[in-house]
């Protein structure tokens, strides 16, 4: 890393530090200063909710093959945060979120984040380990979309959230989500899950969207703060590459 590289690195860190400490701080005081921008699949979430509770069904969510320890390991930690927002507002329905994957280590992230959403509800009683379900593992397995097709007969889930690491076996998922009229919510890091999560979901998230969850769902202004700065860091990006592209197409024209 040259000299100049690592000056803009260290700026550019710093200028994410400074930014996200001080929206953090605005943010605790004042709640209603920063509008965040809609998220239709968020909003979305207290109608799945309350149709679990309603009908006294399962929600249905899954991490895929996203998993800890790997490249995935972020995006894993992600999608907990997402189906734990979920899990502990559905937790006081009569029947508990079921969480699927296909990685054996995510096995404890799926057990840790039903279990806080029930500690947090007071209702740690109700939690059961078994509702974290591994299925056939590996990328773009055709066993695991089975078995999630199956669970979702067998166990009359009430709507499907998918946000993790997905291939075009989503597709199977989510076809038998159609066929029931299930409301999904999905997500995926490659680019095959994510363009059937765009044409299958009913409300489809898109790319970072899944590391917002934290903020929309909760009420933390931590996450809230974050979710801010990056949009601010975004738009400073985009100004400054067309800036740069300017001055460049106005020095090549002289």
């Amino acid at each position: 890393m040259d000299d100049t590289t690592q000056a803009v690195s260290i700026l550019f860190l710093t200028l994410t530090f400074a930014c996200l400490v001080i929206l953090t701080q605005f943010i605790r005081r004042r709640r209603d200063l920063f509008a965040l921008r809609r998220i239709p699949a968020y909003e979305s979430v207290p109608a799945m909710v309350g149709r679990s509770i309603e009908t006294g069904r399962p929600l249905h969510l899954s991490f895929g093959s996203a998993e800890i320890g790997s490249q995935t390991t972020v995006l894993a930690a992600a999608s907990a945060e997402l189906a734990y927002e979920v899990t502990q507002r559905a937790a006081i329905g009569d029947s508990s979120p079921i969480i699927t994957f296909t990685a054996g280590s995510t096995l404890p992230l799926a057990q840790d984040t039903l279990r806080r959403a029930y500690q947090y509800r007071g209702l740690s009683e109700r939690y059961s380990a078994i509702n974290a379900r591994w299925l056939p593992a590996g990328e773009n397995s055709l066993a695991f979309a089975a078995g999630v097709t199956g669970l979702l007969g067998d166990d009359r889930a009430a709507a499907n959230v998918l946000a993790g690491s997905f291939g075009l076996e989503l597709a199977l998922i989510m076809e038998a989500g159609v066929r029931r009229r299930l409301p999904q919510i999905a997500v995926s890091d490659r680019l095959q899950g994510q363009a059937v999560a765009y044409v299958f979901a009913d409300e489809p998230l898109i790319g970072e969207e899944v590391f917002a969850g934290g903020a929309y769902l909760g009420d933390s202004a931590v996450q809230v703060g974050q979710l801010v700065t990056l949009d601010i860091l975004r738009w400073l990006l985009i100004f400054t590459l067309i800036a740069s592209f300017a001055i460049a197409a106005r020095n090549t024209g002289g």
